[in-house]
């Protein structure tokens, strides 16, 4: 037995390892200029098989480091022993981005693994100019159903009660996508009609179409008839038996739209006097201009954040407009027109999609200035719009229970007609709240929704009331 043992341990250091020794690719990345990079700075390494000169090259593993602070990067890439052919030839390339740019990029090939390479690189990356990033981003490419994108699709649509409905839409191949719609003609306050989305959409192969999400109650549904031509198809997502012109068309180009008036959250992060935002539903990231109401969310970040430099959740109503950079040509950015608040806890895991207005239980959690606090042993606060033939609202603050019509406009219009109630006698605070939240319903006249979060606003366009999307009880 003793023999055995000792024959066994001899074969298992003959034999070779199970694994290639080197199963990892490491290696460091810098450049050379001395600036310091962006809070929202993310390094990618990726090792790759460069082997066909006429075909893209194919990625066996990648490296990634979030807020990856200033150079250099050191990386560890694992990679499968067995996929390595020692025909083909093997290289790591490194990109350092902040959002959507673009700002450092190797520009050599650094080869490893094969042909006498080795497993442990150390890259230098060039300086991007934004000019030249930005084209990267934007160079054309056949989207869904042929479509070339990025691009921008504009036209007229008919509407039953003005002139038409101006288009503008901007589509961009990593499936996000700009809005701006605005009802022409009508006589009251011209600029309550202009409606600004932006949101992600899918593609529908059965049908040929591209779905656009988070731009309204319902998605918003184009068939493709062309790589320049959208037909817009009925809320049921069928084809539109007209003869009147309900198509928008692109001369291939992009020419990218201001967003303003937008209700957004996001999560920002604030670090060396520059604060970043990035958008929920579509994923990109702003640097936040410093005008208008961003001292309030500056304040309330660095109030509620957990530790410097730490993403917070933020609510505000503001645009996407083009401002000046630092360095190098204008940057779109967010302006915040007005804070609205903070949420401890919350990330954009559950907000990338848009709760639906109606058949949605939405906690009532501020009228006003004045926030709404459930009572023990109270029903909760809450509001329910029901769709049907029949429009009807359900709502309570612990008490009576408020019910009546409302109507819905296609343009974010929202009104609350006669209310009607229970007349049980309630104790304060209670009493005084009902007659408020009464009061707040019959102001409002429009509404917007972030993910989870209920915006109603009032003639002048002030937030009156804000609510939280939760499951039924």
């Amino acid at each position: 037995m003793t023999f055995l043992r000792f024959l066994a341990c001899g074969l298992c250091l003959m034999m070779p390892p199970l694994l290639h020794a080197a199963d990892m690719v490491t290696g460091t990345a810098t450049y050379r200029e001395r600036i310091a990079a962006p809070p929202d700075a993310r390094f990618v390494a990726v090792l790759e098989d460069i082997s066909r000169a006429d075909a893209p090259a194919v990625e066996l593993g990648r490296a990634e480091i979030e807020q990856a602070g200033n150079p250099p990067y050191a990386f560890a890439i694992a990679y499968d022993p067995a996929a390595i052919d020692d025909r083909h030839t093997y290289a790591v390339r490194a990109t350092l981005t902040a959002g959507d740019r673009l700002l450092f990029t190797t520009d050599r090939v650094a080869p490893v693994l094969t042909r006498g390479a080795p497993s442990e690189v150390d890259l230098v990356m060039r300086m991007v100019s934004p000019a030249k990033a930005q084209a990267v981003r934007d160079a054309p490419r056949i989207g869904a159903h042929g479509l070339r994108l990025p691009a921008t699709f504009t036209g007229t649509l008919p509407c039953a009660d003005c002139e038409g409905i101006a288009h503008h839409l901007d589509l961009w191949p990593d499936q996000t996508y700009h809005l701006r719609r605005e009802w022409l003609g009508r006589d009251d306050d011209p600029g309550s009609h202009r409606r600004d989305a932006l949101g992600r959409w899918s593609a529908d192969p059965a049908r040929r179409a591209i779905v656009l999400h988070g731009a309204s109650e319902m998605p918003i549904q184009w068939a493709v008839k062309g790589p320049e031509r959208l037909r817009l198809l009925d809320m049921e997502g069928n084809p539109i038996e007209s003869e009147l012109p309900y198509e928008v068309t692109s001369d291939g180009s992009l020419t990218e739209t201001d967003l303003d008036g937008l209700f957004l959250g996001g999560m920002m992060t604030y670090m060396a006097d520059a604060a970043l935002f990035e958008e929920c539903l579509t994923g990109r990231r702003y640097p936040i201009a410093q005008e208008g109401d961003y001292l309030a969310l500056e304040r309330a970040y660095l109030a509620d954040r957990t530790a410097p430099g730490a993403p917070l959740y933020v609510h505000v109503e503001g645009g996407l407009l083009m401002r000046p950079a630092m360095e190098g040509p204008d940057r779109r950015s967010l302006v915040v027109h007005r804070f609205i608040k903070t949420r401890l806890g919350v990330t954009c895991e559950r907000q990338q999609a848009n709760a639906a207005l109606t058949n949605t239980y939405w906690r009532i959690d501020r009228l006003g200035d004045e926030a709404v606090v459930g009572l023990p042993e109270r029903r909760e606060p809450h509001l329910i719009l029901r769709a049907g033939d029949a429009h009807r609202f359900a709502a309570t603050l612990g008490c009576n229970q408020m019910n009546g019509p409302y109507a819905l406009a296609d343009d974010g219009r929202l009104t609350f007609g006669l209310t009607a109630s229970t007349m049980m006698a309630c104790p304060p605070p209670l009493d005084a709240l009902e007659r408020t939240l009464a009061e707040t319903l019959s102001a409002v006249r429009s509404y917007q929704i972030s993910g989870e979060t209920l915006a109603l606003y009032d003639e002048a366009g002030a937030v009156i009331a804000l609510l939280t999307a939760v499951y039924l009880r």
